[in-house]
């Protein structure tokens, strides 16, 4: 009876959240460094960065909660329920640890990088910085896939 309104949910909750992870990444952090000298972009993508992975902690805990209403009371197919909330699970999974565990660490090193008072702190501060944000970078575009992916499989169609 509710399945239109959970499944423009679930559609509503995954757009909002890889497109999110598409304008933040690709217009608005690309933007912000070309307006902007590094330290100042630092520091103002720092501020937004909680931000962020709030709105995607919020699509995701929708999302999950939807999914798996579906999951439980949809006639549809379970298999294809069921990898929707693999998929948000993982999204979800990703988006945590990227923003309550990598976030708050690079924060820290960037401050630990612009207080260095020797050359080989502020090297090791920065070396520990960049390895960080790369894991930061390859968990958001994770993230951005399997978001794709789920938008896909909203598009299958239950066979009449």
């Amino acid at each position: 009876m509710f399945r239109w309104l959970f499944q423009f949910l679930l559609v509503l909750t995954l757009s909002l959240w890889v497109g999110s992870i598409v304008f933040f990444s690709m217009v608005l952090a690309p933007g912000i460094f070309a307006a902007l000298d590094r330290p100042a972009a630092g520091d103002l993508l720092a501020q937004l960065f909680p931000k962020y992975y709030r709105v995607g902690v919020v699509c995701g805990g929708v999302a999950l909660g939807v999914v798996l209403l579906l999951f439980l009371f949809d006639s549809g197919s379970r298999a294809l329920r069921f990898l929707q909330s693999v998929l948000v699970v993982f999204m979800l999974a990703g988006t945590l640890y990227a923003g309550w565990v990598l976030e708050p660490r690079l924060h820290d090193l960037r401050q630990e990088r612009v207080s260095a008072t020797t050359r080989p702190r502020r090297e090791e501060a920065d070396r520990r910085f960049q390895m960080l944000h790369l894991r930061s970078v390859h968990l958001n575009l994770g993230v951005l896939v399997l978001g794709v992916a789920g938008l896909g499989t909203l598009a299958v169609r239950k066979k009449a």
